[in-house]
């Protein structure tokens, strides 16, 4: 088994950050290719003198920075930093006027609205309460037409939904361990819009605090049984809109047995349905 230690407290790592020149150090590293030399690394930043310079490189080096044989380079940290930085996740804010989304509700039929703001997409129901919330990083809309936005929110959902299913959190990138039950949120919340009686997939990092969750249709829709019942039907479910399918469907999750947990849903095509039970590990049991 793998070892590892907490090499620095995150207080003072990321106090490293709170330097401009610091900062454009690892923003020039991230705009090359190759490592660059001393000279190469002090001449692509704004800092004239060369001891502020080796000060604030001499900061950064070992968590943010290396220094090879061929020069100096980011760390994957250092990587990270930026990718965060382009994303826009600490710097940048994003808002948009309320989308309204083609596909009905497929809990209800009622009419759909998508919202973004603080960096969190929401789509909410008219008519029934079910809601679907979860974060996305401003750079994923930048340069979007509007008409654009639902797929691409779609598509970013799917790729999360992936990772989870992959058991890696979307935060940290920690083990995720998955478990399906009747619904159970923290003392004080709620889950909005959530039958007491709904079969809920709760994804439970292993490393933080983070633990998504997601009714089973959602939780399946990408699992070869689901995928090969469609394209028997002549369809690539990986073309259609995450957005019709439903993310608690009272109609169709359900219950079967909690001692074994077991759970259903139902997947239906012109008529014809696809039924899968699972495990309270999300293991699929049955098929009918």
């Amino acid at each position: 088994m793998p070892s590892f230690v907490e090499q620095a407290e995150p207080g003072s790592v990321f106090s490293l950050l709170a330097d401009e020149n610091r900062v454009g150090i690892l923003r020039a590293l991230w705009q090359t290719e190759d490592p660059l030399s001393f000279s190469e690394l002090h001449s692509a930043v704004d800092i004239k003198d060369s001891g502020q310079f080796n000060y604030h490189l001499d900061k950064l080096a070992g968590q943010f920075v290396q220094k090879t044989a061929g020069g100096y380079s980011l760390t994957e940290p250092g990587r990270q930093i930026n990718g965060a930085i382009d994303g826009g996740t600490y710097t940048a804010a994003g808002s948009m006027e309320p989308i309204q989304l083609d596909p009905p509700c497929p809990t209800c039929g009622g009419q759909r609205t998508l919202t973004y703001e603080d960096e969190r997409l929401r789509v909410e129901c008219d008519s029934c309460d079910v809601v679907a919330a979860f974060g996305v990083p401003p750079a994923v809309f930048a340069g979007r037409a509007r008409e654009e936005i639902p797929a691409v929110a779609g598509r970013y959902l799917r790729a999360e939904l992936a990772r989870l299913e992959n058991g890696f959190c979307p935060y940290c990138g920690g083990h995720i361990e998955c478990r399906v039950g009747l619904p159970s949120p923290p003392p004080g919340e709620s889950l909005s819009g959530v039958d007491e009686s709904f079969p809920i997939v709760r994804y439970d990092c292993q490393q933080c605090i983070t633990e998504p969750t997601s009714g089973l249709t959602l939780a399946l829709f990408s699992h070869p049984a689901v995928v090969a019942f469609y394209h028997d039907h002549g369809i690539d479910i990986r073309e259609r809109s995450v957005w019709e399918f439903p993310v608690f469907a009272g109609e169709s999750e359900r219950i079967e047995s909690e001692e074994p947990l077991r759970a259903s849903t139902t997947f239906t095509v012109n008529g014809d349905e696809l039924t899968l039970t699972v495990d309270e590990h999300l293991s699929v049991v049955a098929g009918e």
